[in-house]
């Protein structure tokens, strides 16, 4: 029997555009699209190239699509690469005057000319470039809520509603065709949410492995099939009703990428994301080690790093093999293997991360015990065990303090109010004074606003870009409630975004 391996990516970014500068504006989109969009692009055509088979899950969140397929994006990023390669020719005055530092200047050069050619050649379109990959069966493109909102939290089901439909149409609309799948914004749950999914026929979404409840013996009087121990959870997807199917993320797969000590990005021959030469940003360093000092990192070798990647897909695509192969022994069956990450992680914070999951991949295609699959593979092949997941998140400690908080409450009251009063309009509301307060309470209920405050790591940023939002719902909504306006300063509060939505078309029937 052939065990399959499900690899899932979540694409990401808050709403950015003309939303500030270096480094949490509209160059974050920017860094992000040129590290890791274009290059993974690349090495997902290169495999289709090379007929390697294996197929892997990609969640690009509605808000991305928008920015990704706006002229303003598109317009920015040629002005930010030009930029970029002016900064290029002043960085070598500042470099050592050594041949290896040279060399690195010049693959910047080499990349920066061969990003620009991409997207040129791409119409500067990175969704249409993923949807035609879909197309052809390299990848299967799953949907969110329109905005990261983090859905737990929510005051209401007719918020979250609202938040899932917005991100269904936002995929139709772009992607032209059903969405499947579905990445709930931070792997949050919340019982319920399922018939929502099912509402807008979703089939599957992602969770950890520690949200689903288990059993010692089996529960047969409430139909919920337990399983003996909770390291069993992660091998199969499972059926929590309404027709949705959740799959369940394997922490030993996780753990080898993301861990701090054991996790391949740390290996020292790796580019150093932190050190940044003064003035262009580049990155000419590598990681050396954990314990070295940002200004003694030794200069970045492609080539060594070229060569650790390598080794890295190979000790992985093993690893993966071998579990599949043990459980089968064990249980006879091989089971499912998930992995899911940050896309962001791939290229942006791990610079070698894209042709690293590109290595995964051919390695799985040349062997027979384990293949990668799109998760609809794996659920029209085998019927599912029903079971029943516990509120949860991929937060700290699996519940929700990572977006609410002692830092963060003042947010959650102020999201609560603006829903109430919403959902108290909205049956009255027409597309033509509701679209507007639609699209700024979405952006308002983005659940990236408490996290960059509770991380810190731009506090000022989150609290500044939620209070903004805030600020134009709280007005739009006096407007809706009859306050007097002024209908000029009203359309100077539109930001433009989801300008395909409606609100007439969202509502519930």
């Amino acid at each position: 029997m052939n065990g399959r391996f499900v690899l899932v990516l979540h694409s990401h970014l808050p709403y950015v555009l003309g939303k500030g500068r270096w480094p949490f504006g509209e160059e974050w989109l920017d860094e992000i699209a040129f590290d890791t969009y274009l290059p993974l692009l690349e090495e997902l055509d290169h495999l289709d190239r090379d007929n390697i088979p294996g197929t892997i899950a990609i969640g690009i969140t509605p808000i991305l699509m928008e920015q990704l397929k706006s002229p303003v994006f598109m317009d920015a990023f040629r002005s930010w690469m030009d930029v970029k390669r002016d900064a290029l020719e002043k960085d070598v005055s500042n470099l050592p005057a050594t041949t290896e530092a040279r060399a690195l200047n010049e693959f910047y050069h080499e990349e920066l000319r061969h990003r620009r050619e991409q997207f040129d050649a791409l119409d500067g379109d990175l969704v249409k470039a993923f949807a035609r990959l879909q197309e052809r069966g390299r990848i299967e493109i799953l949907t969110s809520t329109a905005t990261h909102g983090y859905m737990p939290l929510f005051s209401n089901d007719e918020s979250r509603r609202l938040q899932i439909r917005a991100g269904v149409a936002t995929y139709r609309h772009w992607v032209e065709r059903e969405p499947v799948g579905f990445w709930l914004p931070e792997c949050g749950y919340l019982p319920g949410i399922e018939r929502l999914l099912a509402e807008q026929g979703l089939k599957y979404f992602i969770a950890d492995a520690a949200a689903l409840e288990t059993r010692e013996t089996p529960d047969y009087a409430s139909g919920h099939h337990a399983v003996s121990t909770s390291a069993d959870a992660p091998w199969t997807p499972w059926n929590i009703g309404s027709g949705v199917a959740v799959f369940l993320r394997n922490h030993l797969t996780s753990e080898q990428v993301w861990s701090r000590d054991l996790g391949y990005p740390g290996d020292g021959v790796y580019r150093e994301f932190h050190r940044r030469i003064d003035g262009s940003g580049w990155q000419y360093w590598r990681i050396t080690s954990k314990q070295t000092d940002l200004g003694a990192k030794q200069l970045y070798d492609p080539d060594v790093a070229r060569k650790r990647v390598s080794e890295h897909a190979m000790h992985f695509a093993s690893m993966v093999t071998d579990l599949s192969v043990q459980r089968e022994r064990l249980t006879g069956d091989p089971g499912i293997i998930v992995a899911a990450y940050d896309t962001e992680l791939f290229g942006h914070w791990w610079y070698e991360g894209p042709a690293w999951i590109a290595g995964v991949l051919r390695n799985l295609a040349a062997t027979t015990s384990l293949s990668a699959v799109a998760p609809t593979t794996v659920l029209s092949e085998r019927p599912l065990p029903v079971g029943r997941l516990r509120e949860s998140s991929w937060g700290t400690g699996g519940g929700h303090d990572t977006w609410m908080n002692s830092e963060t409450a003042w947010i959650w009251d102020m999201i609560h109010s603006d829903q109430r009063r919403f959902i108290k309009l909205l049956p009255n509301l027409t597309s033509m004074d509701g679209d507007m307060l639609l699209r700024e309470m979405l952006l308002e209920e983005s659940s990236d606003w408490p996290f960059l405050i509770t991380t810190g790591q731009a506090r000022s940023y989150g609290m500044s870009r939620f209070l903004e939002h805030h600020r134009k719902v709280r007005d739009l909504l006096a407007a809706a409630e009859g306050e007097p306006h002024n209908s000029h300063e009203m359309a100077q509060l539109d930001d433009p975004v989801f300008e395909h939505l409606h609100l007439d078309d969202l509502r519930r029937p």
